[in-house]
């Protein structure tokens, strides 16, 4: 009887669980369908191989550069860029639809950077993107998934208050926790871009691009 009762425990904490993070499981799903669509359509989309094509070659050229702060500014600023695309979504009611296609898009370009490192250089490519471009886009993606969640939370809070029988109330406190939770943010980026340069200095010249 007591094991039939923990059993019935664990699945109400499992399905608890799935209901209070949905929205962050949601995420991830569409990062993943993302990753499938750019990595098919790769070799058949010509804008999409020529996007990847480009992104690596900036992105080699950024490391290549001596100056590290120099590095550390354009990588940070480029996490940055995604993050503002997320908080901007936020503060509006279309946020909702927006912010999902957001990470479907940042899936779609992983898929095709990675199919792009894998078709031109084979397995130093692949290689590459374990070593050194993985690492920091996990902590990246992750923190985007978080990111994307507070966004359609706050977007959903919004658009409630446009509903015709809804009544008048201040998202003053609402907004304040959500600009310091996407501060906080701002210094795990700040983490992944100065990840990514250590990497690219202990690892980068040991391929040949």
């Amino acid at each position: 009887m007591r094991k039939g009762i923990i059993v019935n425990l664990k699945r109400f904490k499992v399905l608890d669980y799935v209901t209070l993070n949905k929205i962050f499981l949601m995420l991830c799903m569409l990062f993943i369908a993302g990753i499938a669509v750019g990595s098919a359509v790769f070799n058949k989309n010509n804008w999409l191989s020529d996007t990847a094509e480009m992104f690596f070659n900036h992105y080699i050229s950024i490391h290549t550069d001596a100056n590290f702060l120099k590095k550390l500014c354009v990588c940070f600023l480029s996490y940055l860029f995604v993050l503002i695309f997320y908080f901007l979504s936020g503060t509006s009611i279309l946020g909702v639809a927006v912010t999902p296609f957001i990470t479907v898009w940042q899936g779609i370009l992983f898929g095709a950077v990675s199919s792009y490192l894998y078709w031109s250089h084979g397995l130093s490519g692949i290689a590459f993107n374990a070593i050194i471009l993985i690492p920091p886009a996990v902590i990246f993606t992750v923190c985007c998934f978080f990111a994307a969640r507070y966004a359609i939370d706050f977007s959903l809070s919004t658009a409630r208050l446009t509903l015709p029988r809804s009544k008048p109330a201040s998202l003053y406190i609402n907004f304040k926790n959500y600009c310091v939770k996407y501060l906080i943010f701002i210094g795990i980026l700040l983490i992944c871009a100065t990840l990514e340069i250590i990497l690219n200095l202990l690892f980068l010249n040991f391929f040949n691009f």
